[in-house]
This record gives structure tokens, sequence and C-alpha cells, in this order.
């Protein structure tokens, strides 16, 4: 039978809203719904009866359905089905648009890649950037293991089983009707089903899942991503002569067998965890014809409100400190209520399950730099996050929290920007110093993590910090080159980062334990303590405990930051301690300015806004200066803001140590910023606090730039 105009009208109601999550296209304008359905069985095609085990024929508008299987014409049941979703509505998802389909330039790309076998792996592609080829040989269809030379990281094992690709060719058939789309995602996905069989209830071991063995095909984010996509693939292909009762049967069922196997095998905490509860509320309220559905919706939402209270630190920020992590985190926890909303069963959610997600937004907003990046600490990947991406989570948040003029301004940069320049997360190691809110502004931000839970996305480099000015990141973090092998552990590295290292050793993974010990605003100078007593690790040697402390002093009307660090290793400390920073690629270190006792400069040479850094030994008889080429080294190293992106630095590293054990090392840098030369600022820095040999209650530096004197203390005696 042929299936016409009707269409037109009952699928833009039912799988229509106001906006498509990739393409934000409205729906003005028309589509035309041509439909052929077969008539007869395909006779090389076979019907998975175990689809009549997981659908509830006793939902409403499945009455033919139910009538004919009991008659034993299993093939009309399945007919009756596949009509029943291609007119069904009582379902909206929010995320699909038939009236008025468009694809973007890149998933459309992605999609015609995908018909010669090579598949869209986020991160992964050759020099020209084309998909890698997955084609078989010797007789094997595909190549699911495929491996390629010099591309060792683990994800792109993982991320090839979230099928990435199949998406943009589902919307590339809306689009086109071309059936080689449906056609292509058939084969490959029966080719995949094929190849990685799961039987029902099997439970992965240990309990919470773990992607690092066999079977990651069937565990974390693979199962949960395949599942949300899953929904809106079969919305855009459903139309198609193509998708056939047959296909159907195999869709559905291996639809519900992904669900349970995630009910099965939830992780235990992390960002994970909230994407499977993400995925199983989805199924449940977009697939609701489900047995399980129901139940499916409760488990999933409850999930989601129980971890909304267990992702995020008090102080707002999600517990992987990761920044890409807290931003997908809340967008995650909001498409499901949106999801919920749109079908009237936001009762799923908690009156309150909104309200939490308030100040993690807020810290979204805090950290972002005045020209909409962000920076690349831990594995935030900032290339993913452009302007219009972030624009959009704050778009979310205007939705959220109406009343919240901060987003309004975030989200449309216009109104009245927020009415402060400081922002602190104690609990988590968060803190920011800015001069305004405008591009033209300057914005530090200080990370000094508090990590109980050493997670895995979190590095460890507490001191280190970032700096925008006026459009330019000038000390731009190592980020993550790899999610596993050497590379991850090179960018990893304490001394990749702005902050401090004993004998260029790393700060371990136990010993993230930052605190805030000062916060406050003083006669127009933004001063944050911050402090971390961690351990090093020797290797083979002893470990060594150190107290790390980093003050900063920001004043906004003179230009400058001024970072004052001190570090204690009590008795046992005798060792060369090194002071690490990283300038952008186009950044200038002058050797030729080298002083005794002091550092060389480094500067920037940018035809607007510029930077320069000075850096001062702490000149005391405590201190046992190295060999004048040992003092200060040029250091170059790179920066990665994506998986396999990589840029060079420009930086330097300062050492010195204590003389005798237990004295106290100090370093004070001075960073100036302003517009047009720079290279050629005086600037002088030294302590005027009297001689010690422990960590101080009190420290005073006293700097001259431009032959202009300040001076800058911190206090904490009334802390």
């Amino acid at each position: 039978m042929k299936n016409t105009g009707l269409f037109v009208f009952l699928f833009s109601l039912c799988l229509c809203t106001t906006s498509c999550v990739d393409d934000e296209a409205d729906f003005s304008g028309g589509g035309n719904i041509d439909v052929e359905m077969p008539a007869e069985p395909d006779p090389d095609a076979t019907i998975d009866e175990k689809v009549f085990d997981v659908i509830n024929l006793d939902y409403p508008g499945l009455e033919k359905v139910k009538t004919a299987f009991e008659a034993g014409d299993k093939y009309t049941a399945l007919v009756k089905l596949l009509d029943y979703y291609r007119t069904r509505v009582d379902v909206v998802n929010r995320n699909v648009n038939l009236f008025n389909p468009t694809i973007t330039e890149a998933d459309q790309k992605i999609a015609d890649y995908a018909l010669d076998y090579k598949f869209y792996v986020k991160g992964f592609a050759d020099k020209d950037g084309t998909p890698y080829s997955f084609k078989g040989k010797d007789g094997q269809l595909i190549n699911w293991e495929l491996e390629v030379e010099g591309v060792t990281d683990q994800e792109f094992r993982y991320q090839r089983h979230r099928h990435q690709w199949m998406l943009p060719q589902a919307k590339a058939y809306a689009v086109s009707k071309d059936e080689r789309y449906i056609e292509s995602w058939k084969t490959v996905y029966q080719d995949w089903l094929k190849t990685y069989p799961y039987e029902d209830g099997t439970k992965f071991p240990p309990e919470g899942g773990s992607e690092n063995d066999k079977d990651y095909q069937w565990k974390g984010l693979q199962v949960a991503e395949r599942v949300i996509s899953q929904i809106d693939i079969m919305a855009y292909f459903i139309q198609s002569k193509n998708f056939t009762p047959e296909w159907l049967s195999t869709f559905l069922a291996a639809f519900a067998k992904h669900v349970e196997c995630m009910r099965i095998n939830y992780y235990q905490s992390g960002n994970i965890l909230l994407t499977q509860a993400q995925a199983v509320t989805m199924a449940g309220i977009l697939m609701p014809e489900f047995k399980n559905a129901e139940i499916w919706a409760n488990e999933g939402a409850a999930k989601m409100t129980e971890q909304i209270g267990a992702q995020f630190n008090d102080d707002g920020v999600q517990i992987e400190l990761d920044p890409s992590y807290h931003i997908s985190a809340i967008s995650d926890a909001y498409e499901a209520y949106l999801t919920a909303e749109d079908n009237n069963k936001e009762n799923l959610f908690s009156p309150t399950y909104l309200a939490q997600l308030e100040t993690p937004a807020k810290f979204t907003m805090d950290i972002t730099y005045p020209n909409f990046s962000i920076e690349d600490f831990n594995d935030t990947r900032s290339s993913t996050w452009s302007k219009s991406v972030l624009q959009k989570n704050f778009r979310k948040y205007v939705a959220m929290f109406p009343n919240n003029t901060d987003f309004q301004y975030m989200a449309s940069g216009k109104g009245m920007a927020p009415d402060y320049l400081m922002a602190s997360y104690p609990t988590s190691g968060y803190y920011v110093l800015r001069s305004g809110w405008e591009e033209t502004d300057a914005m530090l931000i200080l990370k000094n993590n508090n990590d109980p839970r050493k997670s895995w996305h979190c590095q460890s480099d507490n001191g280190t910090f970032g700096l925008y000015y006026n459009g330019h990141n000038f000390f731009p973090d190592a980020g993550v080159y790899a999610y596993s092998g050497g590379s991850r552990t090179t960018y990893a590295q304490t001394k990749m980062h702005n902050t401090l290292t004993v004998q260029s050793k790393n700060l371990l993974d136990s010993e993230r334990k930052g605190q805030q010990l000062l916060f406050t605003e003083k006669d127009g100078v933004q001063i944050v303590v911050t402090q971390n007593d961690g351990v090093y690790d020797g290797g083979n040697s002893d470990n060594i405990p150190l107290k790390y402390r980093r003050s900063v002093f920001h004043d906004i009307e003179n230009r400058l930051f001024v970072i004052v660090d001190e570090a204690d290793g009590e008795d046992t400390f005798k060792a060369n301690t090194n002071l690490n920073f990283h300038l952008c690629p186009d950044a200038i270190v002058d050797i030729n300015n080298y002083n005794e006792g002091e550092s060389f400069k480094a500067y920037t040479e940018f035809p607007g806004s510029n930077i320069i850094i000075r850096s001062f030994f702490d000149k005391t008889e405590n201190i046992e200066l190295p060999k004048k080429e040992d003092q200060c080294k040029i250091q170059n190293s790179n920066t990665s803001n994506n998986i396999g992106v990589a840029s060079a630095r420009k930086g330097y590293s300062m050492t010195n140590k204590p003389k005798t054990a237990g004295n106290l090392v100090r370093f004070i840098s001075v960073i100036y910023y302003n517009d047009g030369d720079v290279k050629d600022t005086p600037i002088e820095a030294k302590f005027v606090t009297d001689e010690i040999t422990t960590l101080p209650t009190s420290t005073t530096v006293e700097v001259k730039v431009n032959n202009v004197s300040h001076s800058y203390t911190y206090d904490l005696s009334n802390n």
C-alpha cells in the first residue's frame, strides 16, 4: 500500500518540535513523505521474533498488531507495527525535524564517506581529515578491529562502537530520500550486531563496568550513545521502503537489548553513569511501546535526580573537575528533563531538579574567557567548545533560569554584564580574577584542585593557571593529546604546566589536595592565596613531600598579575625546585637579558595586546643557586586542544634549592599586560618580608614596573 499526503501533517506533529539540536532549523516550509509499504515478506530477510517479547501489545494504538499476532500472523503484525511507528502522534522528539529536515555540510560529508566504509570516529582521521576506511579484506565486509599505524589511543577503539556516522546518514536520507544511506546503515549495523553479539543478561565484571578490557563494545558510553542516537535514527529512516517489517523486528529487539544491557551494567559514578541514566530515561519516554518503558523512564529519571546531587561538589563543579565533562553533565541533565516535559512526564523529576543546576551553570560562565573560549585544563579539548557551542549552552541556561540576567548576557552579549570580577570554587579548586567581562579585558584562572576521588580526567598540576587578555590566551594549558599511552603521560606531567615542581617530578595523583587560604579584594587589588600540601613522585628514590603556596595579586589599574611562589619541605627538603612557565606558540624567550640570580624575560609581539613576564629568585643566604647554565632554561613544550592535535609552546624553567635542609624556596613572577610594545618594559621585584625558613603568615613583595613601585601583601593571620 502507498501512504502519501496524510503523513505531512501527522509527522509534523509526531516527531518535530521548535528546533533541531544540530542545525537549529525552524519548522517553516514543508515536507513530502512518500512511502512504499512492502506487500509481501522479503524472502531474504528473517523476523526476529524476540520483538514480540519486548513490545507491549496492549499499548494504545497497537490493537491491530496484537490481533495479527494472536492470529499467528507475525509478518502482518510487524507490518501493522511499522505502520504504527510511521503514524504515531503521541510522542515528541525535539531532536528530530521531519517537517523541514536539514543537514550541515560536515554531517553530509560524514554520511557520504560512510557509503564507502569510511566511518567517522570523533577525533580521528588521516592528515587530510578523511575518516579511516574500515572496509574489510578477504571476504570480510568490515574490519571492525582496524588498527592504524601511529594511532594507539584507546579512544579510537572505543568510539568506533558509538556509531557516530549513522545519525548523519539518517539526516542525509531525510533531506535527499536517497535510499543508499539506509541501505548502508542496515548493512553496517547488521554486520556489527553479528560481529559483537550480546547475550541477554550478561553482566560485565567488575561491578560498574570497565572499558579497558574485552567486551568494551557493550560497555559505558558506547551503549549509551548508541541508544540515544538510535531513537533519532529510526525517526529519520522510518519512512523508507527499505525500513522493512523484518528490519523493524531486528532493530527493536536490538534496541531493547541495548537498554537492558545498560541497566545491569551501570557505572558506579562519574560522567558515564549520568549519560547511561540519560539514555535509559530517553528510551523510556520516547519509546513507550516497550514492555519495560515505564521502568526505564522511572529508573533513569530517579538515577539522574540522584546523580545531580552526587555529580557536583557543593561549590557546583562536576566531580571529575574537567570543564568539558562539567558542561556536558549539565546538558545531559537538561535534555532529559526537556524530553520529559515535551511528553508531559516532567513529574518524573523532582521540583528542585533544575534548580540544582544553576550553580554548575554559573561555573561554566565564570571559566569562559571573554572571547568565548575555554582553557584546556585536564581533558577539556577546547576546540570542541567553540563560541557558537558555548553560547548555545548559555541559551539553555537562560531557558532554565529566565530570571538570571548574567546568563542572558552570556547568551547574547547584550544587557548588563555580571556585577562581580572574582569567583571562587574552593571545594574543587578553581579561582577566577578578571578586569571585566568585555573581550578586551584580562582574566586569569588559577587551578588548585582538591581531588580526593583521584579523578582520571584530572591532571596533577596544582597551582597552574591560564591567562587571557584582549583576544589572546597567553599561557595555554598542556591539554590532552591522547586518552592513553605515552603521549597522555607526557602531556599530563606536572612540569608541562605553569606551576612549581621538585626535581621536575610529578605531583602524585593522590596528592591533589588544594586549599584556599585567602580570597579577597583590597584597595583595587584582587588577591587569592592557595596551598597544596602534597608529595612528588621520587621514582626509584624516596617521594618528596612539599607544602606549596601560590599567591596571585591582580592589580587592575596597573595591569599587573604578580605571582608569589613559596615552597617548604620541612626537615627533609633540600632538593632542586623548578618554576615552570609555558607561553603561547608565538612568545619570545629572551636569553640575552639574563642576569645572575634572575630569569631572562619572555614576551609577545602581537599587533595589538601583549604581555611580558619576568621571574625573580629570592636572594637570601639560605638559597643555593645552581650553576648559571642550570638556573634558567628555555623550556619548549606542546599544547593540545584536542585528541592528536599539538602546537608548540615557548617557555622557561627556573631552578634553585635550599642551601640547608628545611629552608624556604621563594620566587616572584610579574606579568604586565598592555596594548602595543611591552618587550622593553623595565620590571623589578623583591621580597621585603624578613628572611624566613618556613611558610609565613604574611608575605610582602615590592614590584617596580616602568619605574613605578607597588607593594603587595597577603596576611593570613585573620583566617
